[in-house]
């Protein structure tokens, strides 16, 4: 069954997280260690033969590609990469995946190189890391006073601004995760698939999956099919509700 998760705090957690149990380090950077997996998460994905999972979240290439390796034990293939714009297979870039996103992306694209500039001229040089034309984000210690800034002066009909602790992003809204999610659903012949995310960057993709797991502070805005939310840990909850629903497969074969 086809399987759409975000990585960082879905799959991954940063080496800025607090977790007191044994971890499977699974990204470097610059010699230091940067991210981790639980074990019980990282042994869920090396073992299991039911799923075909393809992580779909913002980070860039380079970004991505420091994790590559740690994903190929576990048959990770296809990535869809910042928000989905761009298709990896086997690690290359999916040059009809690409065009087509250019296409779907036009009707945004004023508003979007509009928000490019705008951003450029009140932030420092080299703090907006960009893949133009499909999503910029700006690297700040003030996250919360910049996408006020640009959350008053964008066009919501034409692109998205998300934050977190440490980063503002712009996103064409024809590039959400969920319409990557469907076009690669349609484009490689699924019926269904099952989502995973934490956070507001993820809910289109929630809300179109069949089967969506998710935290509670999203869960208003998740799917309307079946809804699983989570608690705890949530990379490890993650996996107890997709070995759920493995095992109602299994039971509803025997019948």
């Amino acid at each position: 069954m086809l399987q759409f998760t975000d990585l960082d705090n879905t799959v991954i957690y940063s080496h800025r997280h607090v977790y007191r149990d044994p971890v499977i380090w699974v990204e470097s950077l610059n010699g230091r260690k940067q991210s981790f997996m639980t074990e019980k998460t990282h042994r869920f994905y090396r073992t299991q033969k039911w799923l075909k999972t393809v992580p779909l979240t913002t980070r860039t290439l380079s970004q991505y590609a420091r994790l590559a390796d740690s994903f190929a034990e576990f048959g990770w293939n296809d990535a869809l990469i910042c928000n989905g714009s761009i298709l990896l297979r086997n690690g290359a870039e999916d040059g009809d995946w690409t065009r087509e996103s250019l296409d779907l992306s036009l009707k945004d694209r004023e508003e979007y190189n509009s928000m490019s500039c705008l951003v450029r001229s009140i932030v420092p040089p080299g703090t907006v890391v960009a893949v133009d034309p499909f999503m910029f984000y700006v690297k700040t210690d003030e996250a919360e006073k910049i996408y006020d800034f640009l959350s008053s002066r964008a066009d919501p009909e034409h692109v998205s601004i998300y934050r977190d602790s440490r980063k503002v992003y712009c996103i064409p809204n024809s590039l959400s995760k969920g319409e990557a999610a469907e076009r690669y659903r349609l484009r490689f012949g699924h019926d269904k698939y099952i989502a995973a995310g934490d956070s507001e960057f993820d809910v289109s993709m929630l809300m179109n999956a069949d089967i969506c797991i998710c935290p509670e502070k999203i869960a208003d805005f998740a799917s309307s099919g079946r809804k699983m939310i989570c608690t705890g840990v949530f990379s490890d909850n993650v996996c107890s509700r997709l070995e759920e629903i493995q095992n109602e497969i299994l039971l509803r074969n025997k019948e």
